[in-house]
């Protein structure tokens, strides 16, 4: 299984753009073997970049984003199917317009702020919040990106394939036979329920007499609004909407925001050892070609094979009902140690290689260059042993060979891995999905290290070391470092185009104390005909919203942007 993946990200024709797909082809290599093409990735003369069909960099990042709203608002397609717990004593809430608890699969909040939201009545006779404890832990089966949207273009892909083995477009609305559906589907495996995100998460709940008892029933006053409303929206003039419907909304995006980053949502605890990805070349393989030119924010399901789609489901039923416990690694530390290692120290390198031109007047060339450079070896101290020296770096022609860099590029790329790899104990008992998550863990750390120990090996063979001196050696020119820094700056920039770490995307500038940052979320997005969206507008079209209207493009690729968390309710003019 694994194998494939390797020759996927290993052997595919190098392009220059690595961020679209293309069709899965082998490419020639000169007879070597897979074996000899592993042998001689450290060599940094040699090291190729990751093949455009290879998803270890996808997977890396969806594994790295569960359960935390912000990156599954970004990209709201789902690929991943992790099972998990919701621990024993959990508070979790019900809203409703009747005072009895339900008997039928209902929903459930992780926050009363998005419950609420539901908890319908009259201003005479309110309405009814219930909060609810788990007695036990309960089973649950999680649809990671923004599985809760009901609007069409992907986000409930993966629960249609896993419940009807397809993409049925024409129930998007019909939550009542699809969560009917997934709990009977479900009873054989003896899931309680299933995890899904909108504003905020929800879990899916089949069975309110099991598991579960009544903490309290509260008799409370009904929110004065029929639908939500979507957030304000500033055109050359202040608008105000009524400032109950936007503190009620803001409120719920507020809740759903504490959990937009690391840990993300804690009342859910997954095993990442039983994960299956829709993203997993070895086990959905008819994807590869749909995913031709696509973006990441255009991958979907719809094409996927009567076999892989066999086989995904038949890999949830074993993880489902597996004895193996997993080899007990924390993935979810261990990538997000690598995120944290690197991601703003790769946002310091774009910054200081894309210079204003007052920087670049104030700041010449060799500097520039020797102050990145030093940033490079600030990231690589780990790794850069002693006897990492280049031989002879008299000339350009000698200068250019960074053989002499490989051992630190492996280090570098090894580092989070190894300690798995050379245990026999350890990497026997791996299931196939931490197998899977080893190896995006593995291409990812490579492909990162293997961008910054070049660009650090061509500073030392340029003498921009301060600790690796250039000896008798004219002093490089200008118009050479300024080539230089523009190459460096074009390596960093695909390296997190590549990433596409969700961490980066941020509201620039901050917002203020008043404002939230806040990234278009269902059923939140942009304008209709120079009005806001009225949820139901965005079920027409076959991408959910009308697609004459281009002002705005948040229903496809949401844009962060600032909004106030008080009133007055207005925000600043769009993106």
């Amino acid at each position: 299984m694994l194998r494939f993946l390797q020759l996927l990200c290993i052997l595919v024709g190098v392009t220059t753009a690595y961020g679209r797909q293309v069709p899965f082809q082998i490419s020639k290599d000169g007879g070597k073997t897979s074996q000899e093409l592993m042998h001689r990735t450290w060599d940094l003369d040699h090291a190729r970049r990751p093949g455009v069909n290879c998803t270890s960099n996808v997977l890396f990042d969806t594994v790295n984003s569960l359960l935390q709203h912000w990156p599954n608002t970004r990209y709201r397609n789902g690929h991943n199917l992790v099972p998990g717990t919701v621990p024993p004593n959990t508070l979790l809430y019900h809203g409703t317009n009747v005072p009895d608890a339900p008997t039928v699969p209902e929903w459930l909040a992780t926050d009363p702020e998005h419950s609420y939201l539901f908890c319908r009545g009259t201003a005479a006779a309110g309405c009814w919040q219930f909060t609810f404890i788990t007695t036990r832990p309960l089973k649950i089966l999680y649809f990671d990106g923004s599985s809760a949207a009901k609007m069409r273009g992907g986000p409930m892909d993966s629960q249609d394939i896993l419940v009807w083995g397809e993409v049925r477009p024409e129930w998007t609305m019909n939550e009542r036979r699809r969560i009917n559906d997934l709990c009977d589907w479900g009873k054989q495996f003896e899931l309680d329920g299933f995890v899904r995100m909108e504003m905020d998460f929800e879990i899916m709940l089949c069975d309110f007499a099991n598991g579960m008892e009544i903490v309290s029933k509260l008799n409370l006053a009904a929110p004065r609004i029929d639908m939500p409303s979507p957030p304000p929206h500033h055109d050359n003039l202040t608008v105000h909407i009524l400032d109950d419907d936007a503190a009620l909304m803001t409120t719920v995006l507020q809740a759903g925001s504490w959990h937009n980053h690391y840990p993300g949502e804690p009342r859910v605890q997954l095993d990442l050892s039983g994960l299956v990805s829709f993203y997993d070349t070895s086990l959905v393989r008819s994807l590869i070609p749909q995913r031709h030119g696509q973006q990441r924010h255009e991958h979907r399901l719809q094409g996927i094979a009567p076999d892989d789609v066999r086989a995904v489901r038949d890999a949830v039923a074993g993880t489902l009902t597996r004895e193996e416990k997993g080899s007990g690694i924390d993935w979810k530390a261990l990538l997000r140690v690598i995120t944290l290692r690197y991601a703003d120290r790769l946002e310091l390198l774009r910054h200081l290689l894309n210079s204003t031109e007052a920087e670049m007047a104030s700041r010449p060339p060799l500097d520039s260059a020797k102050l990145v450079q030093r940033e490079l070896r600030i990231m690589l101290t780990p790794y850069i042993i002693n006897s990492a020296v280049p031989a002879s770096i008299r000339s350009h022609a000698e200068a250019r060979n960074y053989s002499w860099a490989s051992p630190v590029f492996k280090y570098c790329a090894t580092t989070h891995t190894n300690f798995i790899t050379s245990s026999q104990a350890l990497s026997s008992v791996l299931t196939e999905s931490e197998s899977l998550i080893m190896e995006a863990v593995s291409e990812t750390n490579r492909e990162i290290c293997r961008v910054v120990v070049r660009m650090w090996a061509e500073g030392v063979a340029e003498g921009l070391d301060h600790l690796l001196p250039r000896p008798s050696s004219p002093a490089v020119s200008s118009g050479r470092l300024k080539n230089l820094l523009s190459r460096w700056q074009g390596e960093i920039d695909e390296l997190i185009e590549w990433l596409d770490w969700s961490i980066w995307i941020k509201c620039r500038p901050a917002c203020s104390f008043e404002e939230m940052c806040y990234l278009p979320t269902w059923p939140f997005y942009g304008r209709h005909k120079g009005r806001p969206n009225h949820p139901r507008e965005l079920y027409d079209s076959p991408m959910g919203v009308d697609e004459r209207d281009d002002t705005e493009n948040d229903w496809l690729i949401p844009k962060p942007r600032c909004i106030r968390r008080v009133a007055p309710y207005s925000t600043s003019q769009l993106p």
